[in-house]
């Protein structure tokens, strides 16, 4: 998320991309022409090309997200794990991203994203994981994402509200069994080689 960058630290687009490349060269060694160019052409993937020297001080959000997709794309994973990956980008930017995951997944690549988009789950992930405090459903997306799934996540998340009211137990919510996990429903994405998938997770 982009929550765990220091925007103010002097670094260029160039330097941010290339830590994608620490798997392969480690933290000491150099980057080879071959590097400089994966990196041009991880930019030029995102929407950056001739982005290089830009300070990331300089960019939109949506530009910094797309640097971070760049960076992934020289990590060159097997499995990939996005958290929150849209938050405070625009339209354009999150379709262009959502086209590079269905772009790793044809890679034969597996890919998770965490996402409270539940429309954007609905339009490109066809497998969703539910999570409210405890796991809600998962499998095909249409099923999972059911009204009677989404309610009862929303009152088992309610529950737990801070400010809620003080309600007695009933005789008909005495599956709890004592799960302490805190949060809000999220819907996390999955995309493996072989299927897709998104799910909401707890917070």
């Amino acid at each position: 998320q982009q929550s765990e960058l220091d925007r103010s630290f002097p670094a260029r687009v160039v330097d941010l991309v290339s830590l994608g490349l620490w798997p392969k060269r480690g933290l000491l060694g150099r980057y080879t022409k071959e590097d400089r160019e994966s990196v041009s052409k991880a930019l030029l993937a995102v929407g950056l090309g001739g982005f290089e020297t830009r300070p990331i001080d300089t960019l939109s959000g949506g530009q910094l997200q797309r640097t971070l997709f760049a960076r992934v794309l020289l990590q060159d994973a097997d499995l990939i794990l996005l958290d929150e990956p849209f938050n405070a980008v625009d339209a354009k930017t999150v379709g262009d991203l959502i086209q590079l995951i269905k772009r790793w997944h044809g890679e034969e690549r597996t890919i998770m994203v965490v996402v409270h988009d539940l429309d954007l789950v609905r339009q490109n992930f066809p497998e969703t994981l539910l999570l409210a405090r405890q796991p809600v459903a998962w499998g095909e997306t249409k099923e999972t994402l059911r009204p009677e799934n989404l309610l009862k996540a929303r009152r088992f998340h309610e529950a737990w509200e801070e400010n809620a009211p003080w309600c007695e137990p009933d005789d008909h919510h005495h599956d709890h069994h004592g799960h302490d996990h805190h949060g809000p429903a999220h819907a996390h994405a999955h995309d493996h080689h072989h299927d897709h998938g998104s799910g909401p997770r707890a917070a």
